[in-house]
């Protein structure tokens, strides 16, 4: 880490200090024993810190009274940013949840940082002119193994957010995809269920392995229950779903990958087709929003098992980032645990 981010940070710790003492212009600062105590750097980078703020007009120090506010510490002031990195594939885009970028900016700007949203295909001179004075780093994406390789070399703190590969050394905040798969297949199970046929996504999306092991897993717990899947890909997709209907429409339920039970009620309504009695649905319904989505929005059956994650996995993010860039604690991996609505 180099020195002027060590710097930046604990200019930032210092005016979260000041925020949270709730001091005034002319009100003095703890002194620099006190502040160690609350702020985990070094005495010689807090020292440089405090004259650095001095050098703006942030504080004064008198000696042998100790360092006084002289302005006022607003939630505008800004000292550094978060940068968030949407990577993408060609020809193909992706968002994050609706509202989560303005959640994102809220959270960051009361912290008194600057916050940026970059959507990029690959790594770049607009990722490494993005990254100045960037204090810490989230990603989001189809991240590949180059640009990985890349984006380390900068040694700022990050977290990848959301399912996406795995990246040793990286933490990671997540869905329990696995879990939640598991518990659809049981719940469709204990409805009666005997044949559960699966609509999966493309085998490149970080989903998919999770949604078909979890469900293989909970069928192998019980017997005489058949089990078939299917991906669905490419072009003609309403083509594909209606020969699959004609194929699989018998089996007792029907599973879906989020994305694809939006496609299967498009292409029932385009066939004239009535949707299956018994459904579930995997991933997360709720566009990563605190609590259980609205049930008319899946109109499909009155027997729709559906998962959803009472936990919002960017709010998760932003508390660990902050905490890493403000207080220097440690970023931990986490998957965000599903709970079942039927």
């Amino acid at each position: 880490m180099s020195r002027q981010l060590k710097y930046d940070q604990a200019k930032l710790a210092i005016l979260n200090v000041i925020a949270q003492d709730h001091l005034k212009p002319g009100d003095r600062l703890p002194s620099i024993r006190q502040l160690l105590t609350r702020i985990p750097c070094s005495m010689i980078t807090l020292r440089k810190s405090l004259e650095l703020l001095e050098n703006e007009d942030m504080l004064t120090r008198c000696i042998g009274k100790g360092t006084f506010l002289r302005k006022t510490v607003v939630p505008t002031a800004r000292n550094g940013k978060v940068l968030f990195i949407n990577v993408n594939r060609k020809n193909e885009l992706s968002y994050p949840p609706a509202g989560s970028r303005e959640y994102m900016q809220f959270f960051f700007n009361q912290s008194g940082l600057d916050f940026q949203y970059l959507q990029v295909e690959c790594f770049s001179d607009e990722v490494l002119k993005a990254s100045e004075h960037a204090l810490g780093i989230m990603l989001y994406g189809w991240l590949s193994e180059n640009f990985i390789r890349s984006i380390r070399a900068l040694q700022l703190p990050m977290v990848i957010v959301g399912n996406s590969r795995r990246f040793q050394g990286i933490p990671q905040v997540e869905l329990d995809i696995l879990s939640s798969s598991e518990l659809v297949a049981e719940r469709l199970i204990r409805k009666g269920a005997k044949s559960l046929f699966l609509l999966n996504s493309n085998p490149e999306y970080y989903m998919h392995d999770d949604i078909h092991t979890g469900i293989e897993k909970t069928v192998r717990k019980h017997s005489s229950i058949i089990f078939q899947a299917a991906d669905l890909c490419g072009e003609n997709q309403p083509e594909q779903l209606r020969k699959l209907i004609d194929r699989f429409g018998h089996y007792d339920a029907w599973i879906f990958e989020i994305g694809n039970y939006y496609t299967y009620l498009g292409t029932c309504r385009a066939f004239s087709l009535s949707p299956h009695p018994l459904i579930g649905i995997i991933g997360d319904p709720g566009s990563d929003k605190i609590k259980c989505p609205s049930r008319g929005l899946f109109i499909s059956s009155p027997n729709t098992v559906i998962t959803f994650f009472r936990q919002s996995m960017f709010e998760i993010t932003c508390e660990q980032l902050k905490g890493r860039i403000i207080s220097n604690t440690a970023i931990n991996s986490i998957q965000i645990k599903p709970e079942i609505d039927d």
